[in-house]
């Protein structure tokens, strides 16, 4: 299938990736309750952010929302861990009461990104958080 990279939305069979209508320069991720990612899964969502970044020539910082994520893959976990895009400042992690609250503890603090990231319970909070990094950018 062929995807338009400069769209403001792409959507795949579990997730949806959009650009923020609250906050230039930030693009959203979200997933269907319950997913469990494979690496098949983080691989392709982490080259959609690559390819819109690109298409926009321009720094961004991503919100994931994966409050209702039921698992992830050691091995997606370890793809995470490891990627990154060159135009990628910050990742704000939105994480639940439940199994997202380990994962996103588990993915920050024993496989530590390249990009800065952190977890939050409220989605405004990880946005303010983004735009703090926004402004050190310029």
């Amino acid at each position: 299938m062929t995807r338009d990279y400069s769209a403001e939305e792409i959507i795949f069979p579990q997730a949806k990736l959009q650009w923020s209508e609250k906050q230039a320069g930030v693009l959203e991720l979200y997933f269907e309750d319950g997913l469990i990612m494979s690496l098949e899964q983080a691989i392709s969502y982490n080259e959609a952010i690559k390819k819109m970044t690109a298409a926009r020539n321009q720094n961004i910082f991503v919100y994931i929302d994966g409050a209702n994520l039921k698992g992830l893959s050691k091995e997606a976990r370890q793809y995470f861990s490891q990627a990154s895009t060159s135009r990628s400042r910050a990742c704000a992690l939105l994480v639940g009461n439940g199994i997202s609250r380990v994962l996103g503890n588990f993915l920050v603090g024993f496989n530590r990104p390249q990009t800065p990231t952190r977890l939050f319970t409220h989605k405004e909070k990880a946005l303010a958080w983004l735009a703090e990094w926004q402004n050190k950018d310029l």
